[in-house]
């Protein structure tokens, strides 16, 4: 020991110490610093994500105001087009009804005709044989002036005469009183034909006004969906990146208590939620594995990133889907984190029960190799989209690029009418510099376009 103590005065020993102890400050200050820049990288990101958040946070607010000013135009279209569709089977009961008073009065018109046509034939008979008379008493006259018979014969006959004109006259007046109602009855027919006609224009335009509130309406639940997607999508990312601390989702921080309580499902956890259905497999639906998976991404509101949650959850087919009660379908919605009442409105029980159904199965296209080109990285092609182009031998930019818009919109519309909404106009052009391996111009012309529109198209 005292050997050591003599060995550290050495001058040699102090200033090994001394160098050892140089060497323990160099390393423990680049040590820090190596930790403190890291640290602030991660804080940097953590702010960067906490910002994404919260912007798309405001544009998910202002879609959703423009869903619901959608959903009042909606309803208030609705509205006009019922009352449109009263007033005009009011309107159509009425002009029936003027219709058969017409035809009354037509028939009274022509029965008063015929008669009025017998009076006119007696009254020239009658003319007749007072012409006759008069020829007759001319000649008694000449012959027997004082003859007092033939001038009561005479006077009769004037009598009779005068009677029937005043029956004719009475029988004209009610005739020309009949052709005026006539008149009348035609007059308004006609007025209540035309305003008939102003309802009927009336409805058809509002129909064509409902018909694009509902394209416009469609269109925004379109993108509603992708931007929640994405949302989900961008949370499961940032908790696993953004490992400093254990935070709240910027996306959940910044709703209210009531939205917050209906996102992460009340007072069940999301892990508690999943044991939930893990423990429901096998007993209120059937078990499956990998192997046996169906794409469940062919029902509508599941996507690429909900299927893949589905799948941890052990739930990989149409039929165990089909089988979801009450209480698993809310089990499943806080366990995927998804929005509440989601899974009812979109009817996943009933797609996956009519999905369930045999069908033939569709051969894949001889030309599908691996030279087929990701038609996905176009503005406004997806998955299915994408799968409906190669079902239809569209399967390389070059041939999507020779592909006219009214043909791209013909093979949407054989996959349904929710495809629609979809506007296939840019992507022959989108193709076409994908096709020549020009990728900048693509990424700025997808940059211009909004929505897959040109934004004077929108």
């Amino acid at each position: 020991m005292e050997n050591l103590f003599e060995s550290l005065n050495h001058p040699d020993s102090a200033f090994f110490l001394l160098s050892a102890l140089v060497s323990f400050l160099i390393g423990f200050i680049s040590a820090w610093a190596m930790w403190s820049g890291q640290a602030k990288r991660y804080e940097q990101e953590a702010a960067d994500w906490k910002k994404k958040f919260d912007d798309l946070t405001l544009e998910m607010t202002a879609l959703r105001e423009k869903l619901d000013l959608s959903t009042a135009d909606l309803a208030k279209a609705k509205r006009e087009a019922e009352l449109a569709l009263e007033q005009a089977a009011t309107i159509q009961n009425e002009k029936r009804k003027w219709q058969r008073d017409l035809d009354q009065s037509l028939e009274e018109t022509v029965r008063l005709q015929a008669s009025s046509h017998t009076y006119q034939a007696t009254i020239e008979d009658l003319n007749n044989q007072i012409i006759g008379l008069k020829t007759r008493n001319e000649q008694l006259a000449q012959e027997a002036t004082g003859d007092v018979i033939v001038n009561e014969k005479l006077e009769e006959v004037q009598g009779s005469y005068g009677a029937t004109l005043e029956r004719l006259g009475s029988l004209e007046s009610n005739i020309n009183h009949l052709i005026a109602e006539n008149d009348a009855l035609r007059a308004e027919a006609k007025k209540e034909d035309e305003n008939l006609l102003n309802l009927l224009k009336s409805y058809n335009d509002s129909t064509n006004r409902l018909g694009g509130l509902e394209e416009k309406l469609g269109s925004l639940m379109a993108e509603n969906d992708v931007l929640r997607a994405e949302l989900l999508e961008l949370k499961s990312t940032s908790a696993e990146e953004v490992s400093v601390r254990s935070v709240e989702p910027p996306i959940v921080a910044a709703m209210n208590p009531a939205d917050k309580e209906a996102i992460t499902g009340g007072a069940i956890s999301p892990s508690d939620a999943k044991n939930e259905v893990l423990a429901a497999i096998g007993t209120t639906i059937p078990s499956a594995t990998a192997d046996q998976k169906n794409d469940l991404t062919e029902i509508k509101g599941i996507g690429s990133f909900l299927e893949k949650k589905l799948n941890v959850l052990g739930i990989y087919t149409f039929d165990q889907i089909s089988r979801f009660d009450a209480n698993l379908i809310e089990n499943v919605t806080t366990a995927i984190e998804f929005f509440p009442g989601r899974i009812d409105r979109d009817d996943w029980v009933g797609q996956a029960k009519r999905l369930l159904k045999p069908t033939k199965p569709r051969k894949a296209p001889a030309a599908a190799s691996a030279k087929a080109d990701d038609l996905k990285i176009l503005e406004g092609i997806g998955p299915k989209i994408e799968k409906l182009l190669n079902g239809a031998g569209i399967l390389t930019w070059k041939e999507l690029a020779n592909t006219t818009p009214e043909r791209l919109k013909e093979v949407l519309l054989s996959g349904g009418e929710h495809y629609r909404i979809h506007d296939p106009s840019t992507w022959p052009d989108q193709a076409r510099l994908a096709a020549h391996g020009e990728f900048d111009k693509l990424k700025e012309y997808k940059d211009f376009l909004s929505g897959g529109r040109e934004p004077d198209k929108v």
